[in-house]
Order: structure tokens, then sequence, then C-alpha cells
């Protein structure tokens, strides 16, 4: 009886973990980042793994056991014949090393993975395999051949044509097949074929590598290909980089490396046990007489499909007429497996038209700049000749723009063979276009006869990201396309033109910011390889890696991408290995440049390229001229060398050697002193001469003294606004680029940093897509500059756009100890006003990450995903108010690990799983803030793009506010426009009144003034005008509270109503304080009316508009009778005038002692007596009498005369914030509107009782 208790009791506990346990899984196994990978050389290859856990939280890995077998019958039965790691009481699910049985050569593994977790333990993974490649010379089997001469029909000049070599073989399977694997090294590009089948879908293999110290082979399955006896293998070898594009041309810059060859094995294995290997040897025939007579990576394909060699891929095919292939010079690279995925068509384009040009020329357009090719079908008579031409741009004409692609003739050509319709693409070259010239096309030409074939390195798309702001989301997208359209087995350059190379310092940065949208790990780690070989004896690091342009410049910041990738390698991915593998030669790079060219007082002067393509002072150029924007290279230079030791110390402590790690710190100590010593100028604080990047990077490497950080901030930021009317842009090249957005977001100035990555202004990557760009551009100028080098697919310029993107717009960011996001730090910057949501994904290691977060000034919802096995750090804002998780308080739920306040955010550790947290916003609080209650834009989109001039007033119905917007200020299609507030939301702004005279004249609306009979009806003022002199004014009125209005009023001739501020009843006297600008001058008065705007007068000017010049004033009452007006000026002060008489007659204008940037301000009396002005308190500079708009601030007085500081309502060095309208609503509340930006309008709720009188420190605001 007892035991069967026990047994229930077990039974019912296995049924209450039961849901625990389906619920956990594990998936995407992956060996060497590569799925079911066939052919890998590696002798200890590394597992990862992913786990998932629906529904569940706070998932984590306590242990995993891995197993691998040498048959699928043995890995289901639990036979681990090659490996049992055994239970591995362990976390790590990445990279995990195979310590198991020695593996063979040209053999299948396969494998699972199972673990446990603190929710329990899961099944059995699905199962997966890898095969391996071979390991030595010995296991080749095989020798190179070819053909190592030119045909009588080839060139072999600056523009090589060499036609692609055709090599066949014919093999008896005699017995059944378990598997057969083709490994095989096409030098430069093949095609592989199996009985008459094209083996695989990579283009362009292998990779290119320095040929001189790697060839890569790819591997093949094909089992399922093999005939049971008579076979026949094919291969087409193109040139490549193997044979150069330049031949006989500037050998000393472009080496070349001999003719197209052949190393072949294909290993069989029987199901008796036994194998065989069929190996390339002078057995093969070979021809170089086929269809594709030249193919040039710049030039382009020339197929010829009269030529065509019908079957001879197949069993049969009679080649009596090839040669035999020769043995050929055996290159001096060593064979190793490509360990990545290689090129692939991953997607095609259809073309949005196609234009006829004179003759029988056409222009195709497919509406995106890409990389790749054109498919087409095409149907004529033998010989007929089409040829296709490329081109990223189009002239005036309509022709295609190819100044820029240098004397790269980029045209295939494909001649018929006259047997119906006919299907080509090359297969040899690639172009970067987004146009194509076609010309000679027989017949009817539709467009739908041409298909463009993307090209590229296969890799997941692992992030995602989509924000409010469209000018963000088009960078994205065209960032999108420029990457991918630059992988070609490396990272390159320009595909368009001569060039396509890879060169280092496009990628410091880069690479990273690549890493949120491709899992490009096995393609960087390749690349790293390729700068290793690339490096001389010596130590040096060329510019370009594979070294195919001989660019050996002994530079930092190029070879600084080095070390920056294998950085990014190992935190965003957990890859360890590629510090492991050159360490050895980082450290011969960082001992070369110390040894050779440091100076004694540890300064770095090598630079040749400095900060890279800066936005030149005129539009045609390509480099700056001007010294003021040209960065000291030897700043560059040593603060760079400076960087690259800290990470030097990083690689060393990780792989163990601490010696190295202390030594290379201290180092670094000396070489920041030398640094600051040398460029820091400690009286005006700040580097070299003051550039962008001369500041950004000593900040952005932490170089700066402590004490000195601040006042190098604020140099960076008067920096950056100085030449841009307080509006930010781009200052930089390819270096500053690569710290700007970040680096400004770091120091707390969201604002600039987001405006700089929002921009559609030049200089920005904005501009670029706003001119047309789908990608992204060489230069800054990319639409004026010089054609010499001039890209429209160049992705050096992306700098930290990406990466600032993903981690403070969506805080999407790895830990910097708990690396490849086991530890998600999210921590977006929510303090950028003009962004009202983001949705981002990205997929990490572990599994993806989601942070969908949306917001306004009270509120914020945000949506987090966190893959099992790891944990996310997530920062609210410190003004969140009730913060819940799925309706809940914050700790009260599951998967909550430590919650606390930090310094600038509040902070809760989570587990993985499915959160949303809901929250309300206070406002913002600091000393000069205090008070404000409400904060919000009247809208977030509108029709419009830019607005000004708001008004605001109270109705028994509550809030309206009006402004006018249009394209632009004086735009003709500048209209009146009004918003309510109903149950706490402001309706969508609707247009109330327009400038239209007649049918074919149109005038701008300006100024609308809002104001509320006491009792009655809702006026509206407003100007009509195409400039100031020109105005008119009108009237409009609503009787139910600004939701209908009346048909306008035409203002008597002469009069505009109030000019920009309210009226003031005094009984049935309503005084509406105006002005006139004009060549009389700057002029104070006041139009009155006491019939609400059926009759008026106009009082005589209050100043004579010479000695001071004012406008727009303020009507202030005060317990006495008296008034008082503000008004701006051109003086550089505000003005004021006094009257006791209620208006009747007025003191002489005098100057305050407040300052005016020539800017409008507006005033109210409160209820209480006090006096309210809002204003920009800034003084203009050097008596220009106009300053910048920002600051925006609120002073108080008890009497006109003596102000008080109160409030800053904004304080952002960025664009304008202005024309302030102010009233106190009958519950005593401050209402504010304002233009913020000439973007929207933003409306402020304020409590005056909260507001203090702070006196002010010789007339400036005290911090």
């Amino acid at each position: 009886m007892k035991e069967r208790a026990i047994l229930l009791s077990i039974f019912l506990f296995l049924l209450s973990i039961a849901p625990a346990l389906a619920a956990l899984k594990v998936g995407d196994l992956k060996v060497e980042a590569l799925e079911n990978p066939v052919g890998i050389d590696t002798r200890n290859p590394r597992f990862s793994w992913r786990i998932s856990a629906e529904g569940e939280r706070n998932v984590m890995q306590h242990s995993y056991r891995v197993i691998v077998a040498s048959s699928p019958e043995k890995l289901e039965q639990g036979v681990a014949d090659i490996w049992d790691s055994g239970v591995v009481e362990s976390d790590q699910s990445q990279w995990v090393l195979f310590q198991g049985e020695p593996l063979k050569r040209s053999s299948y593994y396969y494998w699972k993975v199972q673990v446990t977790s603190n929710k329990g333990e899961s099944s059995w993974s699905d199962p997966a395999y890898w095969c391996m490649g071979l390991f030595s010379e010995n296991d080749w089997k095989s020798r190179w051949i070819g053909m190592d001469r030119a045909s009588e029909w080839d060139s072999e000049t600056q523009w090589s044509r060499l036609s692609a070599r055709y090599l066949r073989k014919e093999f008896d399977i005699n017995k059944p097949v378990k598997h057969a694997v083709v490994h095989i090294s096409g030098q430069g590009l093949y095609e592989l074929f199996l009985n008459g089948k094209r083996v695989g879908d990579q283009v362009l293999a292998p990779a290119p590598t320095d040929y001189r110290q790697t060839l890569l082979y790819n591997s093949y399955d094909v089992t399922d290909l093999l005939a049971k006896e008579d076979n026949a293998m094919g291969v087409v070898l193109g040139n490549g980089r193997y044979y150069t594009m330049r031949q006989n041309y500037k050998p000393y810059k472009i080496p070349t490396f001999g003719y197209p060859k052949l190393r072949l094995a294909f290993y069989i294995e029987y199901e008796d046990g036994s194998r065989e290997v069929i190996g390339s040897d002078t057995s093969w025939k070979i021809t170089a007489d086929g269809p594709i007579r030249s193919n040039n990576e710049y030039d382009g394909e020339e197929y010829d499909a009269r030529k065509e060699l019908t079957g001879w891929n197949e069993i049969g095919y009679d080649d009596s007429s090839w040669e035999y292939a020769e043995r050929v010079a055996i290159p001096y690279g060593t064979l190793r497996a490509q360990m990545m995925e290689g090129m692939k068509v991953v997607d095609t384009i259809e073309p949005l038209s196609i234009t006829k040009l004179e003759g029988d020329k056409y222009i195709l357009d497919m509406g995106q700049n890409m990389v790749g090719w054109i498919r087409l079908k095409v149907q004529g008579s033998e010989g007929d000749t089409v040829q296709l031409r490329f081109a990223e741009i189009l002239q005036d004409d309509g022709n295609l723009f190819l100044e820029n692609l240098r004397d790269a003739k980029v045209t295939d050509t494909y001649v018929l063979k006259g047997e119906g319709i006919e299907e080509w693409a090359p297969v040899f070259v690639y172009h970067g276009f987004r146009y194509v010239e076609v010309t000679g096309y027989p017949g009817e030409i539709n467009k739908d006869n041409f298909i463009g074939e993307v090209v590229n390195d296969e890799m997941d798309l692992i992030g995602s990201i989509e924000t409010s702001n469209p000018v963000i989301n088009q960078v994205m997208k065209n960032a999108f396309w420029g990457i991918r359209g630059n992988y070609k087995g490396m990272p390159v350059d320009c595909p368009q033109r001569n060039e396509r190379q890879p060169w280092l310092g496009d990628r410091t940065m880069g690479g990273w910011g690549e890493s949120y949208l491709f899992e490009h790990v096995q393609l960087y780690s390749k690349w790293m390889d390729d700068i290793r070989e690339a490096q001389r004896e010596d130590g040096n690091i060329p510019d370009v890696a594979p070294a195919f342009w001989n660019y050996y410049s002994d530079v930092v910041t190029w070879p600084a991408a080095f070390f920056f990738n294998a950085d990014m390698l190992y935190t965003q991915f957990g890859n360890l290995k590629p510090i492991e593998k050159n360490y050895e030669s980082m450290k011969k790079w960082v001992r070369h440049m110390k040894e050779d060219y440091m100076t004694d007082d540890y300064i770095m002067p090598r630079d040749k390229y400095g900060d890279w393509c800066v936005p030149p002072e005129s539009p045609e150029l390509i480099h700056a001229q001007d010294p003021s924007r040209i960065t000291n290279g030897e700043l560059i230079a040593t603060a760079y060398y400076y960087q690259i030791l800290h990470l030097m110390s990083k690689f060393a402590s990780l792989i163990g050697f601490s010696d190295d790690a202390e030594e290379y710190l201290q180092l670094a100590e000396k070489v920041n002193s030398a640094f600051n010593s040398t460029f820091f100028n400690r009286d005006s604080l700040y580097y070299g001469n003051n550039t962008t990047t001369a500041n950004l990077l000593p900040l952005s490497f932490g170089m700066i003294p402590e004490e000195y950080i601040p006042g190098v901030e604020d140099n960076l930021v008067k920096g950056i606004l100085h030449d841009n009317n307080y509006n930010a842009h781009i200052t930089t090249g390819v270096i500053g680029a690569q710290w700007i957005l970040k680096g400004f977001s770091g120091i707390g100035r969201s604002d600039i940093a987001f405006q700089l990555a929002s921009n559609d202004t030049y200089p920005s990557w904005g501009y670029m897509a706003k001119k047309g760009a789908t990608t992204i551009w060489e230069l800054w100028n990319g639409d004026t500059a010089n054609p010499a080098m001039n890209s429209g697919n160049h992705v050096m310029l992306l700098g930290d756009f990406i990466p600032y993107s993903f981690e403070k717009l969506a805080g999407i960011k790895s830990d910097e100890q708990q690396v490849a996001f086991k530890k998600v730090i999210m921590k977006p910057d929510f303090d950028i006003q003009n962004l009202s949501h983001v949705r981002a994904s990205y997929k990490t290691p572990y599994g993806e990450v989601k942070s969908s977060w949306e917001k306004d000034f009270e509120k914020l919802e945000w949506s987090i995903t966190v893959p099992a096995n790891s944990t996310a750090e997530v920062h609210f804002p410190l003004n969140s108010l009730h913060i819940k998780e799925g309706n809940r308080p914050l700790n009260s739920g599951d998967g909550f690990l430590n919650i606390r306040k930090g310094s600038d955010s509040f902070i809760c550790e989570i587990g993985s799983g499915e959160y949303r947290f809901t929250m309300e916003l206070g406002p913002v609080t600091s000393k000069w803030r205090e008070g404000i209650v409400e904060e919000e834009f009247l809208y977030e989109t509108a029709p419009f793009p830019e607005c000004h001039a708001s008004t605001i007033a109270e109705t028994p119905a509550g809030l309206v506010a009006s402004f006018f917007g249009g394209t632009k200020e004086r735009n003709p299609d500048v209209e009146i426009w009004v918003t309510r507030k109903v149950d706490e939301q402001w309706t969508a702004p609707v247009s109330v009144a327009n400038g239209i005279i007649n049918d074919t004249l149109r005038k701008a609306c300006w100024n609308p003034v809002l104001f509320q009979v006491p009792g009655e009806e809702l006026l509206l003022f407003y100007k009509v005008g195409s400039s100031v002199s020109d105005w008119t004014g009108h009237l409009i009125r609503s009787f139910d509270n600004g939701i209908t209005w009346s048909e306008p009023e035409d203002l008597p001739s002469g009069l505009i109503g109030p000019v920009k501020n309210k009226p003031v009843m005094v009984g049935d006297k309503m005084i509406c304080p105006s002005s006139l600008e004009g060549s009389f001058g700057w002029r104070v008065h006041f139009e009155i009316t006491e019939d609400k705007g059926k009759t008026w007068k106009k009082t005589d000017s209050i100043n004579d508009g010479k000695a001071i010049r004012a406008i727009q004033p303020s009507l202030l009452t005060y317990a006495d009778g008296s008034f008082q007006v503000i008004c701006r000026t051109r003086e550089g002060k505000l003005a004021e005038a006094w009257s006791h008489d209620q208006g009747e007659t007025w003191s002489e204008m005098t100057l305050s002692d407040l300052p005016n940037n020539n800017s409008g301000t507006d005033a109210v009396t409160l209820h209480d007596g006090r006096q309210l002005l809002v204003y920009n308190h800034v003084t203009p500079p050097g008596g220009t009498g106009k300053g910048p708009r920002t600051p925006l601030n609120i002073a108080l007085s008890k009497d006109g005369k003596e102000w008080y500081a109160s409030l800053v309502l904004e304080d952002s060095p960025l664009g304008q914030y202005s024309y302030p309208s102010v009233i106190q609503g009958a519950d005593g509340y401050i209402h504010v509107v304002y233009t913020w930006r000439r973007e929207r309008i933003k409306y402020l709720k304020i409590d005056p009782s909260k507001l203090e009188l702070i006196p002010m420190q010789n007339g400036a605001w005290s911090n």
C-alpha cells in the first residue's frame, strides 16, 4: 500500500511538471555557425544550439549533453561512438568544443543535444550532421589541371579577355553508393555539373582570397545526382580574381596569379564500406572554345550561344576535338575549406519600367540600386547580339551616366543561336546598377523579359527595425541594400566601378553595424584570416585585404579594422577563435608600429587618409581643402593606437596572457599622457583644431582627464552647431562618423544624435535618400562631386548609424562582460521627443530579442522578448510612474530578478520570456522644470511638413489651439489649422482658412490669434499675403467652441487685428496689440473694436520705429488700471512701454534688462497679479540683433520691472523653440503653446503655485 502511494506521488509530480518539460526544446543546431555543413576542415569543430520555452519565463540552461555518432542509426539508438560529452554542468550553448575521437576526412557525423534547465529537462533535439572536408595534400589524391595559356581569340591587355575553360570526365559506378562528396577548388571561379545537372546553388564560387596564401574549396554531397553505372562530370572555369581583371597593367599595384585551374577530389563511399576517389588529372578533357568568350568582373561577360557545347557535361558527348587537360603550375596557397555559405542568388527584382531612347536603345529601371545581374529572355535570328550595359544613375537626357565607373566597361553581351526563346544570365561576373541600357534586342521588347537577380553571400537576416521616423526607416533600408550588395566573399566597396576592393578602413566600425542586420560571423571570421595572411613579415598590415592591390601604407586607422572586428565577433557572437587565431599577428603589428614609428614622446605619426571624405566646402570637391575641416592625422593615429592597445589588453586577458595585458595598459597610459600633452588645448578645452572628429575620438576612447570632460563636450556641441545655423549636420568623414551618433548620445545629447541620424538635408544619410539614393553614397555630396571617386553604393559613410539605431533607439545591446547577448542591455533613449515608436527584433546567438515601444508625453508601453538561457537589464525612464507588467505591479510576476534605481533610470533585471510593460510618464523634472504638469505635442503627424506661430484660447468646452502650417513659411499652400482638446486628447488638425484669392491667385496665411470673447463666440484673426508688407487682415468666428467656423470677414484696409498676441478686454473694448513693418520701421500700435470686430479704430504708433525697432507687443494689466506692453525688437533686448489711462496714451518706449533674440514672445497677467513672460532668454551674439531661438524660458515679475527666472521649457541647442502663446485658464493652470523646431506645436500645462522666483545673476539664468 505504501509502495502504491509513493508511485502515485511520483506520477502526480511528473504530471505537474509535464507542461514545463514539453515547453523546453532545443533547436537551431549548428556546427561552426553553419547548419548541417558539408566540408569543414577544423579537426575540433564547435557546436551551438538555441533553447526555446514557449510560455515560460526565466529559463536558464543548467547542463547539456552532446552525443556524436558515425551513423544516423547509432545516433537514434543513443550509441555515441564518436563522442559523448556526458552531462556537463554549464549554461554554455554556444561554441561548445568537440573533444571526441579523431575525425576522418570526407566523413559524415551525426549529433544531437539534450539540456536541463531550472524548468526541467528537454527532450533530445532533432538530429543534425556535418561532413568533414580534407585535411592535407595527401587527402586530395588529384592534380591541378587546366591550360596555362591564352587562346588565339583572347586578349591579355589592360582590358583582359579570356574565355572560360570547359573540362569533363566520364566515369563508372558499379556498386551501391552510400555517400558521394565532391571537394572542388576551381580558381578563380567555377561551375560544377554532374550528369548534366548543376551541382549546388552557389554562384561566383569559391570566395576570393590572396591565392598566394590560401585557396578555398567547396564540398557538395552529390549522392542523389549519381547514375547507377555511367556518369559524367563537367566543370566550367571562370577567371574571377585569379586571372585578374587588368593584365599587363600596373604590375607594381595589381598582382595576378595565373590562368584558371582546377583541383577536384570526388570521394565515393560505397554501401559495402569501401571508398574510391576520382580526382582531377590529365585524363580529363578540356576546351576553351565554348560559349563564354570572355568573363571579366569589371568589364562583363560575353556569351555566344552559337558555340554552345550541347551535352558536354553528360555521358556520351563526343569530346574527340578537345584536348587533354594539362598539369599546370601549382598555386602557392594552401587549400582550405570555405567555412561559409558563399554567394547565391538571394533575391529577384522586376524592372519598374522600360524607356525607349534613340535607335534600338532602351533603358531598364530596376527601381533599386542592386548588385548581381540581369537574366533575359529573347527570341531572334542566329547572330543577333544583345548588349546590356549597367549604371547607377542616368544623365539628364536619359542615357546612362558612366563617368563614375572609370575604365570598367560593365557590358554583358549575348549572341543568339536563333532557336526559339532563349534564356541567359552571366555566371562569372556581377554588376552594381539600377539602370540597364539594352541594345540590339530583336523584335518587340518588354520589361517582362528581364529579371534582376540579386547576388551576395548568403546569410541569415537577423535584425530588423522600424520607427516612427520615415527618414530613419529609409536610411536603414538603403543600408541593408548597400551592405548586402558589397558582400562578395569578403566585404568590398563600390561594386560598380573598376575597384571592388576589401578596404579595411571602410569596416573599422562598419562590421559592428552590419552584425545587427546579418549573421556575418563566418564571413568576417574568414576576413580576419585574409587580413592576417596579407600581413608582411615586418608586421605591416595593408589597406586592402586580401591584397589585390598592393597598398601597404603602414597607417593605423585602416589596419584598426583587424582589431575592432575581432572584438565585434567576440562581443556580438561570442566567437573567440578570431582573437586566438590572430593574436600573434596583431601583436606583431602593434610592436612594428611602436618600434618603427612611435616618437620618443609616444605620439604615433602614421596617417595617410585622415578623416576620409569630410563634407567639403565646395560641392564639386571630393576632399575638403579648408584646413578648419581637416583633422590632424597624427591626432587620429595616436588616438586609434591607444584604443587598439586597450583592445590588445582585453584580448590578452581573454586568452590568458596576463603579462601582455598589463604591458599594453602601461603603454596605453603613456600614449594617453602624450596625446593630451600634444593635442589638448587646456585654455580652450578642445583637441587639435577643434573639429568634431578631433574631440569625438578622445571622448569615445576615454582619453580625456575627468575634470576637462564637460568643457570638451561643450565644445563638441558648439562645434557641430556653429556652421549649421543651430541645426546639427554631419561634419565628419569616415573616421568621425564611426563614433558620432553614439558619441553625442553618450554625453546626454540625444537630441543632436537623433537629428544627425534623421536629417534629410545636406550633409546627411537622409539627404542621399531624399535625392533618390536607394543605397549609401561614397560621398556626402555624391550628387555634385567629381565623378572620379563617386560611387553610389559604398557603405563606409554609414558610421555608427546602425549600432545607434539598435542600441539607442530600440535598446538592444550586448553586455560587455556576458557577451553575445547572454545578457541584453535594453536602454532605449526615451528622451527623443520626436520619436513616438520603435519596433525592433534581433536574433542573438541565444534566440530572438524583441523591443517594441510606443510613447507620448504621458505614457509608455514597452513589449520585450528575451530568449531562453539569457537575461536582460531593462531601463525605465526616471519619470516613470506606476510601472506595471501585464497589469500587475512590476515585481509581482515571474521572471523578475532584481529591481533598483540607477543614476538615470529605474533598472529591472529579468529572465527570459515575453513581457509587456506599461507606465505613466510624469513631466521630466529638473531645477528649471518644476511646475510643469502636462507636456505633449498637438499632433504626431499632419499633412504639412512645417508649422509656426501658434495661439491658444480657452472656451467653455475646453482648449482650442491654432497655428499656420504648410510646405514652408511664405509658401502659398500655408493654411490656418485648428485643433481642440477633447477628452484629454487633441483632435487632428483641421484647416479652417486659406489664402485662395481666386482661381489663379493664392497667398500664404500667417500668424493666427485666438480670442474667446467672454460669454460669447470664439474669434480667430489671421493674415494673408505673400510677405509681411502684403498682409491683409481677416477674421473668422466659431459659435460652437471651435468645431465649425464662419466664412472669412475682411478687416478694414490697413488693419490686421492682433499681430501675434491675444487682445485684452476693458469693458466692451477689445484692445488688440498690433504692429507694422516696412519702410517706416518697426512700429507698435493698437487696433480697437467695441463690437467684436464689426467696426474698428486704429491708434497712432507708440514708437518711431527708428530709435527702438519693435513689433509683436503683449499687453499686461495691473490692479491700478495701468497697462504695460512688452515687445520684440531688433536691438538685442525686449522693449517696454507703460500706460496709466488704459491705453489712451503711452510712455516713451525703452529697452528692458531682458534679452531678446529678435523672436516673438508672449505674456499674461496671472490671477494673483504676477506677470508671466514666455520668451527666449538669448542675447544675440556680437551685437547682431538676432540670435538662436533656444532656450525657451518663463520669467516672472511682481511689478513688470524686476524679472525672476522661473522655468526653462526647452534647452536643446537644436532648431527653434519660439513664438509662444500663453493664457491662464479658469482653473488657474497656465497653458502654453509654441513652435517646436518648426516641425510640430508643443503644449504645456503649468501649475503657477509651484513656480519659483529665482534671481538672475547679471541678467543670466543661474545654474
